[in-house]
């Protein structure tokens, strides 16, 4: 996909993508963590390893210790498989962030967290209560089905925030990490953001929330960002997933301000095309939109390297 602009970069640094999706994993993934680190580093490209079902944190550190020419960052799914909403994953994806296993500490350096996403309750309301929905490509042995309230929320049954997401939030804060909202449904995703930053976290990414589990308006989207600090995540392959447009996203850019979004492809799909390829062509439906050279650079560049880095 052939492009005439360079993919940005600053000051020699390039962008750095903070959703991509690596196996193994029950659904069929383009990359192993070795294959998505070699295509980074030929491209230039920063990527964030996610796994529905595994902290990436392993894979990464192991793969940034051999080549550290770009970041190659690991990170944590607070689904079912991974503690669910508590710190034991974030636990568990601290003791893999650590290039020399002989250390007696982990890394300093940040991975990402994310709350649930396909055992979500907001998530199996769209997708006919599957954790992983037959038209993703997963055999139906594979798939597990929730019945009405089993799947995993931020409050209880009064309303109220449960006590696990409590300890997330100083656990993330006490490492300094980055927290993602996942698939969360619109009212969970705001109170959410609310929350986290009552808990004091200043590095809260809202995961494509024009993604159908979550729906939120662009006016919406930027009383997040002003009340809450919380960056708009727009990904690239829900264009395609969720029949979104460039236009649609142009419109959530020009209302939050490019300082408050962050662009990513939430790629890995066999059927999606490679993550270099990936960007230049969504950069190219940005700019068609009128989005600035300018802005591109600060949602790609800049504002992960903030967060991340």
């Amino acid at each position: 996909m052939p492009t005439s602009k360079p993919l940005p970069t600053v000051d020699g640094q390039g962008i750095i993508d903070m959703h991509v999706h690596v196996g193994p994993e029950l659904l069929p993934r383009r990359y192993s963590p070795t294959d998505l680190a070699r295509e980074a580093r030929r491209e230039g490209i920063g990527v964030v390893m996610k796994n529905h079902f595994q902290s990436t944190t392993g894979f990464a550190s192991m793969l940034a210790r051999e080549d550290p020419s770009v970041p190659l960052i690991g990170s944590v799914v607070l689904n079912l498989a991974c503690g669910g909403i508590d710190e034991h994953g974030i636990r568990a994806a601290l003791s893999g962030w650590k290039r020399d296993v002989t250390a007696r500490d982990p890394d300093a350096d940040r991975f990402v967290v994310w709350m649930p996403t396909v055992c979500a309750e907001g998530h199996l309301r769209v997708m006919g209560r599957y954790d992983l929905p037959p038209e993703w490509g997963i055999k139906e042995e594979h798939a597990r089905y929730f019945e009405e309230g089993e799947g995993l929320t931020i409050v209880g049954h009064g309303g109220e925030p449960i006590a696990g997401l409590g300890r997330v939030f100083k656990a993330v804060a006490d490492l300094d990490l980055v927290l993602a909202s996942g698939h969360l449904d619109r009212t969970e995703t705001k109170l959410f953001a609310r929350l986290a930053h009552e808990a004091g976290l200043r590095r809260v990414v809202l995961t494509h929330p024009l993604f159908q589990a979550t729906e939120l308006e662009p006016d919406e989207l930027k009383d997040l960002w002003r009340d809450y600090g919380a960056y708009t995540e727009l990904a690239f392959v829900n264009m395609a997933m969720d029949k979104l447009t460039a236009r649609q996203y142009a419109d959530v850019i020009r209302a939050v301000g490019a300082e408050g979004c962050i662009l990513s492809s939430d790629l890995g799909q066999p059927f999606s095309p490679p993550v270099g390829d990936g960007w230049r062509l969504y950069l190219d439906l940005l700019r068609g939109e009128g989005i600035s050279e300018d802005e591109i650079v600060r949602m790609a560049v800049v504002n992960p390297r903030a967060l991340l880095l």
